[in-house]
């Protein structure tokens, strides 16, 4: 019986030690804040705004349109509020009522300008081997694997530096970080 208690003493401690270690690799995830989200912006009027949320590299993306700015940045409030240590990627497009396909046109003529000139800067700091990006709604998303945390935030700056660029959202990856913001 002496002999039996020290194994179920191990026993126990190897238990609890799964236990922690299952405990920690569930919670590196973040929560769902996604519905939270989306039924704060159904209840301030903004049905045609979408929420998506990525929660492994913890980013919310807020799509959709809106008719002004002021509509825009208060469905980004809403979001933030939620979203904890999230990421609130802002793709929101400004569409005025009765602007229609003009508004739509410009935004992607923009969004096309932006990307040539980010291109060109990420040649000019020659990060555009692995840095990958898109442009939506003057937002631009890096991804892809950097070597170092420098050329990570390098690459952050240089994106944000690019005229007509409101918000870079970094999902660059080196060994296992999540997403950042530029505002």
């Amino acid at each position: 019986m002496k002999a039996l208690k020290p194994c179920l003493s191990l026993l126990a401690v190897v238990v609890a030690a799964g236990s922690l270690a299952g405990c920690s690799a569930t919670s590196a995830k973040a929560p769902s804040v996604a519905d939270s989200i989306r039924t704060s912006l159904d209840k301030a009027g903004y049905k045609d705004v979408s929420v998506a949320q990525d929660v492994d590299k913890g980013v919310v993306t807020l799509g959709g349109h809106v008719a002004a700015d002021t509509d825009k940045s208060q469905a980004l409030s809403i979001a933030t509020t939620f979203a904890g240590s999230e990421v609130v990627s802002n793709e929101i497009a400004v569409i005025p009522a009765g602007s229609g396909s003009d508004a739509k046109d410009m935004n992607s003529d923009l969004d096309k300008g932006v990307a040539s000139n980010l291109d060109a800067a990420l040649i000019d700091a020659r990060l555009h081997d692995n840095v990958k990006y898109a442009v939506k709604n003057h937002v631009v998303t890096l991804t892809g694997n950097v070597d170092s945390e420098q050329a990570r935030d390098r690459a952050q700056l240089v994106a944000s530096t690019v005229p007509n660029v409101e918000q870079v959202v970094n999902e660059l990856q080196v060994k296992s970080q999540k997403a950042t913001s530029s505002n």
